[in-house]
């Protein structure tokens, strides 16, 4: 008697190919993500050597100034990483693979240049190139959803997050010379800009994800529209790691008065970004319920 069944290995590859591929992202949406992150870690790191890099290495003000502006490398270093797993998965299979190895090697050319830029002091410059390695790895992990559409939308929210996270910075620098008190200012700022950003981001992801066509559904929203703050807390965690990684290897001490500064502006960066996630997420999800077209009834 003849066996007419198949074995489980080609029931399993028959099951695999039954079910369809997600949606992709579009190559506009690849393009602009990706020249969104090389801009912005070229401006980064410019910008982060003109401000802290001295040629003959950093004295304890420059390890403290350096420690002070890491949170902008790494948000972007994160981004970066996710951006070039979601591009590397573009290529083959096995795409989570590829994802992966995309942020690694985002991780090793940044963590490169950094250690290049900053090689005159060895110590500061291995700690600053192994923090922007492993942000990278952690901004990878965005790339290794399957459905990536509710991801790459949340990247592109990201994006404008990052141009609001900038323009503060200007905002927040030209108050120094324009009110008496810019502790006020910053205070202002710091409350309302996240839930701002947080909502635009929000309505962003909902729109893209919307002119995708992709069919996300409630939890799709959700989570493009939180990305941007997770990836603003995430940034913040993996900077009070680095903080304090650069400050024991560059300083034996630290003056009170900085152990309070670098409380402070955590503390601020810890508010934000939980403002702007559930801003995003809340925003996100009233417009999914509230602006998609509802299926006509049934007579």
């Amino acid at each position: 008697m003849t066996d007419t069944q198949d074995s489980p290995a080609e029931a399993d590859e028959a099951a695999a190919e039954a079910v369809p591929e997600p949606p992709r992202e579009g190559r506009a949406a690849a393009i602009v993500l990706a020249v969104g992150a090389l801009a912005s870690l070229v401006g980064v790191l410019a910008s982060l050597y003109s401000l802290t890099g001295m040629a003959e290495g950093l004295d304890e003000t420059g390890v403290v100034l350096l420690a002070l502006s890491l949170f902008s490398p790494i948000v972007i270093t994160m981004f970066a990483g996710a951006v070039g797993g979601v591009l590397a998965s573009r290529l083959a299979a096995p795409r989570r693979a590829l994802a992966a190895a995309g942020s690694a090697v985002v991780g090793l050319a940044v963590g490169a240049t950094a250690y290049g830029l900053f090689s005159v002091d060895a110590s500061i410059a291995l700690a600053l190139g192994l923090i922007l390695f492993g942000s990278a790895l952690v901004g990878g992990l965005f790339a290794l959803p399957r459905h990536r559409v509710p991801v790459v939308a949340g990247l592109l929210a990201t994006v404008l997050l990052l141009v609001v996270m900038f323009a503060r910075g200007l905002i927040e620098s030209f108050s120094v010379t324009l009110f008496n008190d810019p502790l006020d200012q910053f205070g202002t700022l710091a409350r309302t800009v996240p839930f701002a950003a947080g909502l635009a981001c929000g309505m962003l992801a909902f729109l893209l994800l919307r002119r995708a066509k992709s069919g996300a559904k409630l939890p799709g929203h959700l989570i493009a529209g939180a990305i941007p703050g997770l990836f603003w807390l995430l940034s913040t965690v993996v900077a009070q790691i680095g903080v304090e990684t650069l400050l024991a290897v560059g300083l034996d001490e630290l003056a009170v008065a900085d152990v309070a500064n670098f409380a402070l502006s955590f503390q601020s960066q810890y508010n934000g970004a939980m403002t702007a996630l559930f801003a995003g997420a809340l925003c996100s999800v009233l417009a999914y319920g509230f602006l998609l077209p509802r299926p006509a009834k049934r007579s």
